[in-house]
């Protein structure tokens, strides 16, 4: 019996040096090293508590403009959020604690409508009630109620069945801080009496209005330019000016005025509005824009996705990867005999491969003898500073687009348009704090991939990825049949 014990002894101690076995522990032991690994990092993890955005256009992060704008508050400002017990929005309340955290003169507050409502009616400016979920932001200069609904990009396309396309929280709350710490609110006039596209009849009022800006319609056949002007807009217009209205502009202009100007080539040859821009040493490169380069297009070569300069307008677009598409749009060109004082620059530019169909009568799918070849620009900035006032200048916005705030087909609103409408009255009026904060586009646009890109990918996810991953398969499937 005790002969048969130390076989059985031997036998153990004489399997526990096989291959196998070794082999085994070794995993064991490294099994158990990287569960204790991960449960050392888990309290570390749960000690700090590291943030991370890791969403696409950085949904829950403040922007650099947001920062610099909150480093400048010095003065007590409370947001009351008006939520239900338990019903708070976690994405909301993520990014208002931030507000919060970086800047102690900001206080969030929760409040409960229910059994507040004293208080919420201080606030009622249209006795209308305030929405359960909208904000209320009030500091030294005013306050301000955001509703809830406006915390959002929405398509209305379909009325029975909204899309919600943007996060637009700190587009809100940081516009509404700088409203509530200085009180200014720049009012932008919409030209009317040419059959233009009215701000107003294309829903922009409201937005505008969000942006901290007034919104008023002006029929220059009645009156100057008024002296409250924050910046002129013209959009579209089908008919020109008459000689009185482009005097009163170009009087305006020459005092230190704001203009912005979207037309297409539906707005023809208008002479007047023409000498307004030639005044400034720019005009129209009139046709339509062909885009046949696919990355530079929707699929449509009429709906351009043009590239963006590093200009501070479209910078912020160029930078989050925000696309810009205009339809049917035509050129901007600068002229060669302009004023040495003059400071033009371009937004937008289609690519190489594009062409400006001149001729509108012309079918032909490429490039004709009466085409302009591309690259095009389609949009320009221009500066002059007035001559002997310091620090005064005239700004201009021109795009060669007169449908930049008009849905794209299935695509609906594109959000890119709309930064690109209010960066430009942000940039006319001077207010650089608010151009880079604009919303969060949650739509998603057709990938621009060139033809040799879709090549080299679809070799790489149908054939070198499969292959390899059955190559490392192999190698450590004979590995181990030899152990």
């Amino acid at each position: 019996m005790k002969l048969k014990n130390m076989n059985l002894k031997a036998l153990f101690l004489e399997s526990l040096q096989t291959k196998q076995v070794r082999y085994g522990g070794y995993a064991a032991l490294l099994t158990l090293a990287l569960v204790l690994g991960l449960m050392l990092l888990n309290l570390i993890i749960q000690q700090f508590s590291p943030q991370v955005d890791l969403t696409r256009n950085k949904l829950f992060s403040l922007s650099e403009q947001t920062l610099k704008v909150l480093e400048g508050i010095k003065s007590p400002v409370t947001i009351y959020a008006l939520w239900e017990p338990g019903k708070e929005s976690r994405q909301v309340k993520e990014v208002l604690e931030k507000y919060v955290a970086k800047n102690k003169n900001i206080r969030l507050e929760i409040l409960d409508p229910d059994k507040n409502p004293g208080l919420i009616a201080k606030y009622d400016k249209t006795r209308k009630g305030i929405e359960k979920g909208s904000l209320i932001i009030e500091g030294e200069k005013g306050f301000k109620v955001i509703p809830q609904v406006d915390l959002y990009e929405i398509n209305w396309m379909n009325f029975q069945n909204p899309e919600i396309t943007g996060f637009s929280v700190e587009k809100r709350v940081t516009g509404t801080l700088l409203y509530v710490t200085s009180g200014t609110t720049p009012v932008v006039y919409d030209l009317t009496g040419h059959k233009e596209k009215a701000l107003f009849d294309l829903q922009m009022k409201p937005v505008i209005e969000r942006e901290n800006f007034t919104y008023k319609q002006l029929n220059l056949l009645q009156s100057e330019v008024p002296e409250d002007a924050g910046l002129l807009v013209i959009n579209s217009p089908k008919q020109d000016l008459t000689p009185a209205e482009r005097d009163r502009i170009l009087s305006y202009l020459q005092k230190g005025g704001r203009l912005l100007v979207m037309a297409d080539f539906q707005s023809g040859d208008p002479k007047n509005l023409k000498e307004i821009l030639a005044s400034y040493g720019v005009d129209f490169d009139f046709g339509v824009v062909v885009e046949m380069n696919k990355s530079y297009n929707t699929g449509n070569p009429f709906h351009v996705i043009p590239e963006p300069s590093l200009h501070d307008i479209v910078r912020p677009l160029k930078e989050n990867s925000v696309p810009v598409v205009l339809q049917f749009a035509q050129g901007v060109k600068t002229l060669e005999l302009k004023r040495r004082t003059l400071e033009i620059e371009p937004l937008l530019t289609s690519s190489k491969d594009s062409f400006l169909r001149v001729d509108l009568q012309n079918n032909s799918p490429s490039l004709s003898a009466t085409d302009k070849k591309g690259p095009i620009t389609l949009g320009v900035a221009i500066k002059e500073p007035l001559e002997n006032q310091q620090g005064k200048e005239t700004r201009i916005v021109v795009l060669g687009s007169g449908t930049l705030l008009e849905p794209l087909g299935l695509f609906g609103q594109i959000q890119g348009n709309f930064d690109l409408f209010m960066n430009s009255l942000t940039w006319l009026q001077d207010r650089p704090e608010s151009i880079s904060v604009r919303s969060k586009s949650l739509i998603t646009l057709p990938m621009r991939l060139s033809g040799l890109q879709v090549i080299i990918f679809g070799l790489l996810f149908t054939a070198i990825i499969p292959l390899g991953l059955f190559a490392a398969g192999l190698v450590v499937w004979l590995k181990r049949r030899h152990l």
